[in-house]
């Protein structure tokens, strides 16, 4: 028999999940409504709550209530996890064709027939466990599936899928307590202070609102991680030269301000194809693609780690060489062997180039146009020079 100060307690304790339970699920749905998601983020919302009031009205089971408990209670039971695991594959965009759509959809209105039958007709409470958790049973099998799958393939968002798998089956595992206890036992139980339903509410109360809470940061760790990507993906293109992908002219920039220090006494090169006009009016635009893009390649065999190499526009280039006095003597060496060789060069181009020393902390600007000068004053005399400051043309 249950004490008057027990009834009132579960009173309050029933009263306080479907309040909160209710007033989560309302704001869940409200949200999902108001501010669109990620596919997946409407239906969710509903399974959610559908979970939950399944489980709340399925613990109100009396004689006098038991046909609207065991039917309405486990209705929607199994319309919240399969509205559930159809939100996670959406959000995951596993394909769901719309025949197994409707096979689930049936095969639910189908046991729900057959609880109102096995209540009203033929009172069998051991079918009636079988059918609904065998259904449910196999549809959070699926979802654990998809769950782990997930986590699997995503690394970035295995923390937030693994809370939402722990959610899920805490409220769950919470919840079975009750269920063994009520199986050919008195109804009463189910109202008395006890163990099994004070696990049976904290379940409810988990999924409500640990549910709400793991599956929005599931999303926002996914719309964290898509912004991250979509920085980087900007970041490269407003920095790296599409054709050839060295660094741009804001680049360079933005790297040499980083190793400026470092870049003390370093050596700067400037080059440019020559005649790189003539090139693209006799063979084609794409010819002349193919030689920047030959010519990015061997800028970088010369360059060694911590050496800057950049496409600053058109056919001009730059090589910022900031190792020791031998380590950028044979790299202008190397670069001199490379693109030496004869009228076409071994590139089946000539290149030329103007080379200078950077003093500390100097505007790489003021460098890149002294090495251009260089360039240009060494070109108009067609001389071959190779000390840092003059000119090379090949």
């Amino acid at each position: 028999m249950m004490l008057p100060d027990e009834r009132t307690t579960m009173t309050v304790l029933s009263a306080l999940t479907w309040g909160v339970s209710l007033l989560v699920s309302l704001i869940i749905i409200t949200v999902s409504w108001l501010r669109p998601s990620y596919p997946g983020w409407r239906g969710w919302a509903v399974g959610q709550t559908a979970l939950v009031l399944g489980v709340l009205v399925d613990s109100l089971r009396t004689p006098e209530t038991l046909l609207i408990s065991v039917v309405l209670g486990n209705s929607l039971l199994m319309a919240g996890s399969i509205l559930c695991l159809r939100a996670f594959q959406r959000f995951s965009g596993e394909l769901v064709s719309p025949r197994t759509n409707q096979v689930a959809w049936a095969v639910c209105a189908g046991i729900v027939i057959a609880l109102i039958l096995l209540t009203t007709v033929w009172d069998n409470t051991a079918l009636r466990f079988i059918l609904v958790t065998g259904y449910t049973s196999t549809v959070s099998l699926m979802l654990v599936a998809l769950i782990v799958r997930q986590m699997r393939q995503h690394q970035a968002l295995r923390a937030a899928y693994g809370l939402n798998l722990g959610v899920l089956l805490g409220g769950t595992l919470l919840t079975l307590p009750r269920l063994h206890m009520m199986v050919g036992h008195d109804a009463s139980l189910g109202f008395t202070l006890n163990g099994p339903n004070i696990l049976l509410h904290t379940g409810a109360l988990l999924l409500s609102v640990g549910g709400s809470f793991v599956f929005w940061l599931l999303h926002d760790d996914r719309r964290r991680q898509e912004m991250q990507r979509l920085h980087h993906e900007l970041l490269v293109q407003a920095t790296l030269d599409p054709l050839t992908t060295l660094l741009n002219r804001r680049g360079l920039s933005q790297a040499y301000e980083v190793c400026q220090d470092q870049a003390a006494n370093a050596v700067l090169v400037l080059l440019d194809v020559n005649e790189f006009k003539s090139i693209n009016d006799q063979h084609g635009h794409a010819e002349g693609d193919r030689c920047l893009v030959r010519l990015a390649g061997t800028l970088r065999t010369i360059a060694q780690p911590g050496d800057l190499v950049s496409r600053v526009g058109g056919d001009e280039f730059v090589l910022l060489l900031t190792g020791s006095e031998w380590q950028i003597a044979e790299q202008l060496e190397g670069l001199e062997v490379q693109l030496a060789g004869g009228q076409q060069g071994t590139l089946g181009f000539t290149v030329s180039f103007g080379v200078t020393r950077i003093g500390a902390g100097e505007d790489l600007a003021r460098a890149m146009n002294r090495a251009d000068q260089a360039m240009y004053s060494g070109k108009a005399r067609g001389i071959h020079v190779q000390q840092p400051g003059k000119t090379n043309a090949f």
